[in-house]
């Protein structure tokens, strides 16, 4: 198999995914949607964080857990109810990788025998990577650790019961787990939560990609 033949079976099956997730999108019902927190969007660069809140309002948060492609930082909740933080990552190593695999499929090739999707591919892996760190950085959960505890009761009228239950042990309290993006850490009797956690699920990530596509186009 050539590097044209394979280049064009990989963009063609990215385009499948893309197809398959808009028809996913358009018929299974009800789709699954993270809950939003003070309107942050999956993804979200912490550029665009910092537009919005402010420079100064964010705080670099260490954390001994963090991975060397990855930003932890708070804030005080703006409607002054405790404390945001916010966990933003990177992929510069996946892109490079990819970039370098893309570029080093085409080297031999002439201009005029390099695929139009492939040369998009390789602009864009570019454009991503000479980006500023904070244009990089995208938001993948956000933490509230409210002043005063929520009462369990109070999400559940909000959410529903919860889809899992994990209970305590010598390190971590029991917590509620929702499908639809939301974990609540809960006090030992479970009645009261400690700090509530925001995740974004597959569909909120389908829905931003396609968002993404169809903005590009």
């Amino acid at each position: 198999m050539n590097a044209i033949t394979t280049n064009f079976i990989t963009i063609f099956n990215l385009m499948r995914a893309v197809l398959i997730c808009s028809l996913l999108l358009l018929f299974i019902c009800p789709i699954v949607r993270a809950e939003s927190f003070l309107g942050l969007e999956p993804l979200e660069p912490l550029s665009s964080v910092k537009q919005r809140f402010s420079v100064g309002a964010l705080t670099v948060e260490p954390a001994a857990w963090l991975k060397l492609n990855q930003h932890f930082t708070k804030m005080p909740h703006p409607e002054g109810g405790g404390t945001v933080f916010l966990l933003f990552e990177h992929d510069d190593e996946q892109r490079k990788k990819k970039l370098a695999d893309l570029e080093k499929s085409v080297a031999n090739l002439p201009s005029q025998a390099q695929g139009r999707s492939t040369k998009l591919l390789i602009r864009q892996y570019r454009e991503k990577l000479s980006k500023s760190i904070d244009e990089r950085l995208s938001l993948i959960r956000v933490r509230w650790l409210p002043d005063n505890p929520v009462r369990v009761s109070e999400l559940i009228t909000s959410y529903g019961k919860p889809d899992e239950r994990r209970e305590g042990n010598a390190v971590y309290g029991p917590v509620f787990i929702w499908s639809k993006g939301l974990n609540a850490h809960l006090s030992d009797d479970k009645k009261l939560a400690l700090m509530i956690e925001y995740w974004f699920t597959e569909d909120d990530l389908a829905v931003y990609f396609l968002r993404r596509d169809s903005a590009a186009r």
